[in-house]
């Protein structure tokens, strides 16, 4: 039987699931606002040109921390006021080296992707290497004790100040500026926010204490970070230089809806689960995985068959007719979001059980692979380029997932198993939202009644095909409301950080 602390580890965990992707719901629905008004705004070139800007900046991010904050996460309470201080300091300095690396590169960047535009707008948005970096360490303490509304509210800062401040400066002519300057005051909110809310004030002055053990740490996650975002971002770099800005433009469009609405549970699901596996003894770490992903395939099997269904209609609704080329983008990108959120858990597993050289040997041949496909097809068009990376995920997603079924000891009719009653119920909605979407031809009448009638038929399925999972969050719920019950003043509580 599982222990108290495993069940109360187990609790916090799906809470800060829960908790964590309701943030980003909330969050991205705001993104969604504020991209539906500026794509009305603006042009594809401008979209376009500061895609290209952030494809380069990307690379550049996976080293800007060197894996320390992700070390932090699994210090043990005594080494965590002295390792905090250590990964704030280079943090910073790696931070501030960056964004001046980031300007000096800027002009051979521009050459790159021939758009001289770049040369003014990179060294902009590399300041946000620097102020990214002085919240990093207050971000991981959050992340650490699995407290996520500190960041809700600095999401919420981000994205508010983001959005209105890329709309402003869009309906003052602004152009592509418009979302530099968002992106860089949104960074400037957030890391305030985290100061605000994260009980932790540095020493500053360099200390070398434990930097060592850090770095041997989050060395490897850092070499696996980049390769990741070599993956997520090799696409971006052929359609950029292959088919040019307004292609790119497109193309980011066309991804927006994926990434906000099924893309960003993986980040939440990453985010929740390192620490919380970190936490968990060994033997509880494989009803840890199957637990994790069946809840990531009732979330993510709908969302990704709604969004296939409805994306004409969505796209046209919420950005406008001129980005009408996105849509089979769109389409074809919700199976890659959700295959690469599925495999999140196995990914979190072997960091956790030092084996993240793993990640790397999935990763290399999936890299070659994608990076063979997309030299062969990507003068073919955007859409083209969105096969090539649903195919090449689609295999890379499946060895991962076996390989630590493997390791875990899991049978593969156990991961079936668990993905079955959500897949089952995800094409059940589906069959009730076709025929409406193709009734229908004005598209906001079409998504509020196939919205409704999916959002219905996929509850009733899911209370059928699998009851636990409906019952488990509405256990969750519960209890969470009961705690906060005024019964309980007389109970000491330790405050939340």
């Amino acid at each position: 039987m599982a222990s108290s602390s495993d069940q109360s580890l187990g609790t916090r965990t799906i809470r800060g699931m829960f908790w964590a992707y309701g943030a980003y719901v909330g969050g991205r629905s705001v993104v969604l606002v504020s991209t539906a008004i500026l794509a009305r705004l603006l042009t594809p070139a401008d979209f376009g040109v500061v895609a290209l800007a952030l494809v380069f900046m990307t690379f550049l991010e996976t080293v800007k921390d060197l894996g320390l904050t992700q070390a932090l996460i699994v210090s043990s309470p005594e080494e965590e006021p002295a390792r905090a201080q250590t990964t704030f300091v280079w943090t910073v300095a790696i931070g501030a080296t960056l964004a001046l690396a980031v300007s000096a590169l800027a002009p051979l960047v521009a050459e790159f992707f021939r758009n001289s535009t770049l040369r003014a707008i990179i060294p902009v948005l590399g300041l946000s290497f620097f102020v990214e970096s002085l919240g990093a360490t207050h971000d991981s303490l959050a992340r650490k004790r699995l407290d996520y509304r500190v960041r809700t509210v600095a999401e919420g800062a981000d994205v508010f100040t983001r959005g209105a401040t890329g709309i402003a400066l869009a309906l003052l002519g602004f152009g592509a500026w418009s979302l530099v300057l968002g992106y860089l005051v949104g960074t400037i909110a957030r890391t305030s926010a985290l100061w605000m809310l994260v009980h932790f004030r540095p020493r500053w002055r360099f200390s070398r204490q434990h930097l060592g053990s850090l770095v041997r740490f989050g060395g490897l996650l850092t070499i696996v970070d980049v390769g990741t975002a070599l993956s997520r971002n090799l696409d971006y770099l052929f359609v950029g230089r292959v088919l040019g800005a307004t292609s790119l433009g497109l193309y980011t469009i066309g991804f927006r809806l994926p990434e906000l609405l099924i893309m960003n549970i993986s980040i939440v699901a990453a985010d929740v689960l390192f620490p919380a596996y970190s936490a968990l003894r060994k033997e509880r770490i494989e009803t840890g995985f199957l637990l994790s992903l069946r809840f990531l395939a009732a979330l993510v099997f709908p969302l990704g068959v709604g969004l296939a269904l409805l994306a004409h209609p969505l796209v046209l609704a919420l950005f406008g007719p001129r980005w009408h080329q996105s849509i089979a983008v769109t389409q074809i990108l919700a199976a890659y979001a959700v295959l690469t959120t599925l495999n999140i858990p196995a990914g979190t597993i072997y960091k956790v059980s030092g084996r993240a050289w793993i990640l790397l040997a999935v990763l290399i041949p999936y890299l070659i692979a994608l990076f063979l496909a997309l030299l062969t097809f990507a003068d073919q068009g955007i859409v083209a380029v969105a096969i090539c990376l649903t195919a090449c995920i689609a295999v890379a997603a499946t060895t991962s997932i076996a390989i630590a079924s493997r390791m875990l000891a899991i049978p593969y009719r156990r991961i079936g198993g668990v993905l079955a009653a959500p897949l089952g119920a995800a094409l059940g909605m589906g069959a009730v939202v076709f025929p409406i979407s193709q009734l229908l031809e004005r598209p906001w009448p079409t998504l509020l009644a196939a919205g409704a009638a999916g959002v219905a038929a996929y509850a009733v399925l899911l209370r059928l095909l699998a009851p636990d999972i409906p019952r488990r969050l509405l256990g969750n719920m519960i209890t969470r409301f009961w705690r906060r019950a005024p019964v309980d003043r007389g109970a000491t509580v330790a405050p939340d950080r």
